[in-house]
This record gives C-alpha cells, sequence and structure tokens, in this order.
C-alpha cells in the first residue's frame, strides 16, 4: 500500500487548500455580499462546493479507513482517522445545519459569524490531519 500513502496526502493537501480557502476568503466575504444577491450566490456556492469537496472527503474517509484498517495499532493512522471523522461530524452538525439556516432566512450577519467562527475547528482539524499524514508518510 506504499502508493496509498501519497494519495493520502494528496488528498488532504487538497482538502487543506480548500478549507483555508473557504475561512479566509470565502466565509468572511459572505458578510459584504449585498443581501439581495445573498441568497442566490449562497446557494450557487454551496451547490459548487458540493461537488468539489463530498468527492474530496469521500475519497479521504475511505483512504484513512484502509490505511487504519492495514495497520490498527499505528498511533499516526488511528489520530489521522478520528479526526476525518471528526470532520465529518462538524459538517454534519454544524456547517451543514448553518447554511440551511442562511438558505432558510437569507443573510444573517449572526449566522455568518457562528460559520466563520465554528469552521475554526475544520480548519484546524484539516491542517493536524495534513501534518499528521505528512509526518506518516515521512517515517515510512
Amino acid at each position: 500500500m506504499p502508493h496509498l500513502h501519497t494519495v493520502s496526502l494528496t488528498i488532504d493537501f487538497g482538502l487543506l487548500v480548500l478549507i483555508w480557502i473557504v475561512q479566509a476568503v470565502i466565509y468572511p466575504n459572505f458578510h459584504y455580499l449585498e443581501a439581495k444577491a445573498f441568497e442566490q450566490r449562497h446557494r450557487r456556492y454551496t451547490r459548487a462546493m458540493g461537488f468539489i469537496a463530498a468527492p474530496l472527503m469521500i475519497a479521504q474517509l475511505s483512504a484513512t479507513s484502509t490505511l487504519l484498517f492495514d495497520s490498527p495499532t499505528d498511533l499516526f493512522r488511528l489520530l489521522h482517522f478520528t479526526l476525518v471523522a471528526f470532520t465529518w461530524i462538524t459538517t454534519f452538525l454544524v456547517s451543514v445545519p448553518l447554511h440551511n439556516k442562511l438558505h432558510m432566512g437569507g443573510r444573517r450577519q449572526e449566522i455568518i459569524s457562528k460559520l466563520v467562527s465554528t469552521n475554526w475547528a475544520r480548519t484546524a482539524a484539516w491542517t493536524t490531519i495534513f501534518g499528521i499524514s505528512l509526518a506518516d508518510l515521512a517515517k515510512r
């Protein structure tokens, strides 16, 4: 499975770049969209982001699960899997409901602020995931 390590690192890097763009650029800019344009732009953003993020997240979960299954006592792989699971949980229990509130209620500054602040957990997790993946590959 030596190639799976490289594939996993590549996927982790893609999600690292994606989450930092979302955290540093996209979510904060929601504050500045005109209220009239917000609903349409937000819907377009969430639809498009689903086509980008979902395949990467599924691939990441598949790769990390396979690597953990191969070495279930490996601390790097266990931590990697745990953090990937955390990103799934926070995505679907925190971020998606906040996006749904924005879909239903339009541009609400307090919801956008909450989206930005709660997204730091996912940003930290995906940053750590990439570091773990890099360290895991380096030790091989």
